[in-house]
């Protein structure tokens, strides 16, 4: 049996509630039937709602028809419960309390009464029970030859707009279930994670005299600032190595890009524009996209940074007003009607794939395998978290159920 220490060592807000909204929804009369069942002995509310937030990772996991009921059997039978006797998968759990804060968790797959996989888990603290899920949900997945999903046991970055003048920054998980305040009591804004290791992430306080950006250390709350502007300061992106920012400065009235060496404090000046030009993103090592509204109403460009030739990279849409790279893929929004929906282009062909179709969606975010979409969905009232996975066509959302959410990043 393989064994695995997951060291979880953060607080938190612990929302328990997975909840997440399918909203493109596949034939799944292809797909086998799989069900999850609680094998803990002592049964009590916590086994309980474990069973829900696993059953919300396999739906987004997407390679079975995930039955979501609820259902108790003996963790060594491979036999299904009678409530799910026509099932032709069976995950298995058996939650053990260490005594103190944590869990040790044992999982078993089983296809017709043949065990196909089984691991066990430790668990430090159990406001981060759902991250535990996350993993099982991964480690699932990898077994069944499933498409990259290291983005689902990452955490999210993200700023939430709590009244006039006041905002939280939060590290979450993916469906919000998790969330621990970091910063609050100010006005932040664009946070972003400075490594990809996520010990360390760079935000906006716009509670000096200046716009202000500083890097901060995750764990401890130590920071210290990195470069303060008139009128703006955001870091829009961080290069796969760590060493290099984009950010958008305004010194002298009108906002620009600005490429920055996290070593050498060098800062070089990218877009030199008497109007409107941010949300830079690297496209390799030496080209940017970013938005501009240079023709008129805001596009998306693209420029060599020691070249002053711009590029336009989007020919539809009157209203393109942010974006993310992932190699030759560019994800946009764009104003469709009313409302503002997300498109997908490749750089090297004229296709055109629109990504979502209700409420307006903002803020896209490539993950690091390019998998995956991450973006804010706002409709009406309600701010959710948005999920896309390009290669099944499929969206879940997961509700914000405090405030509003302003910038995303994982």
């Amino acid at each position: 049996m393989r064994m695995v220490w997951i060291f979880l060592f953060l607080g938190s807000i612990s929302l328990w509630g997975a909840d997440a909204t399918l909203e493109v929804t596949k034939n799944v009369g292809g797909l086998s039937k799989f069900v999850i069942e609680d094998g803990s002995e002592t049964k009590i509310e916590a086994t309980q709602k474990f069973h829900k937030m696993l059953s919300a990772d396999m739906k987004v996991v997407s390679l079975f028809d995930v039955d979501e009921s609820y259902a108790a059997q003996n963790y060594e039978s491979t036999q299904p419960s009678l409530e799910h006797k026509d099932a032709a998968y069976v995950l298995r759990y058996r939650l053990v309390s260490d005594g103190k804060d944590g869990f040790k968790a044992d999982i078993k797959l089983v296809q017709n009464t043949l065990v196909l996989f089984t691991k066990t888990y430790y668990l430090k603290q159990s406001e981060m029970v759902v991250f535990l899920a996350h993993s099982i949900a991964y480690d699932i997945n990898a077994k069944m030859g499933g498409a990259p999903l290291e983005w689902m046991k990452r955490k999210v970055l993200l700023v939430r707009l709590t009244g006039a003048k006041r905002s939280d920054i939060i590290a979450a998980d993916y469906t919000l279930s998790y969330q621990k305040v970091i910063l609050s009591g100010g006005m932040y804004g664009f946070a972003k994670w400075a490594n990809r290791e996520q010990t360390d992430f760079y935000y906006t306080s716009l509670s000096d005299f200046r716009p202000t950006i500083y890097k901060a250390n995750l764990a401890s709350g130590d920071k210290k600032a990195i470069v303060s502007s008139d009128g703006m300061a955001v870091c829009s992106d961080v290069s796969e190595d760590g060493t290099k920012l984009l950010l958008t400065l305004a010194p002298n009235g009108q906002p620009d890009i600005y490429w920055f060496d996290t070593v050498t404090k060098e800062k070089k000046r990218v877009t030199d524009y008497s109007g409107i030009d941010v949300n830079g993103q690297f496209m390799g090592n030496d080209t940017i996209a970013f938005v501009s509204n240079r023709l008129g109403n805001p596009n998306i460009f693209s420029k060599k940074i020691d070249s002053s030739a711009i590029n336009q990279l989007v020919f539809e849409g009157k209203n393109n007003s942010s974006c993310s790279t992932y190699r030759n893929l560019l994800v946009y929004k764009t104003r469709d009607g009313k409302g503002f929906d997300l498109h997908l282009i490749s750089l090297n062909s004229n296709g055109v794939r629109r990504l979502t179709s209700s409420g307006e969606n903002d803020y896209p975010r490539f993950s690091y395998d390019g998998e995956a979409i991450l973006h804010i969905k706002q409709e009406g009232p309600r701010s959710s978290l948005g999920i896309i996975r390009l290669g099944l066509n499929k969206s879940f959302a997961f509700p914000l159920h405090i405030g509003r959410i302003q910038s995303i990043d994982w």
